[in-house]
């Protein structure tokens, strides 16, 4: 793929259009290393790595999406620290989006717990691995896990009809919260 955006970014060098140039490198390139996977809480400090501001701040983590088992490894070596909630959702799906803004909310404003979370993109093929490992069978399903292993799960099978339980989503969390 990267050498078709390749490709792609010389036509378009060719053709004049040099300020296309961040674009493409934005889109092309997944930078690799665990802090640049942290999408909240964002650094108020210039300079500070956001594993620095985690520190500071003690907020609960939001990852960005992850869509291949190498970047779930990646996340779960970095958070072995404290408990995770992953999130096995399909982009753009309405049911899963009324989850996960539950989730998203109630883990970064409403709970004084200490939890991070991260979404699993499971309409990418790369992800196929992480479903069965830890066993997933329906979408959108939440799975909490400790050290890498999992320890609970969450779905809430008339999600179609109903609108998300929040009393019992927040409780569910906090139980597989820290203090």
């Amino acid at each position: 793929m990267l050498h078709t955006i390749t490709q792609n970014h010389r036509l378009l060098l060719r053709a004049g259009a040099a300020s296309m140039r961040p674009v493409l490198y934005r889109t092309a390139v997944r930078n690799n290393s665990w802090w640049s996977k942290i999408i909240y809480p964002f650094s108020e400090e210039k300079n500070t790595s956001p594993s620095q501001s985690y520190v500071k701040t003690g907020k609960n983590q939001c990852f960005l999406s992850i869509r291949s088992d190498n970047e779930l490894n990646d996340v779960l070596l970095f958070n072995n620290r404290l408990p995770l909630i992953l999130n096995f959702t399909v982009r753009g799906n309405e049911t899963c989006n009324k989850l996960t803004g539950a989730l998203n909310r109630i883990v970064l404003l409403e709970t004084d717990k200490r939890i991070n979370i991260c979404d699993v993109e499971t309409d990418f093929l790369d992800t196929r691995d992480a479903m069965l490992r830890f066993g997933v069978t329906q979408i959108p399903t939440l799975v909490a896990v400790r050290k890498t292993f999992l320890v609970d799960s969450f779905t809430q099978p008339e999600l179609r009809s109903e609108d998300v339980n929040w009393l019992q989503l927040k409780a569910w969390i906090e139980k597989n919260a820290d203090e």
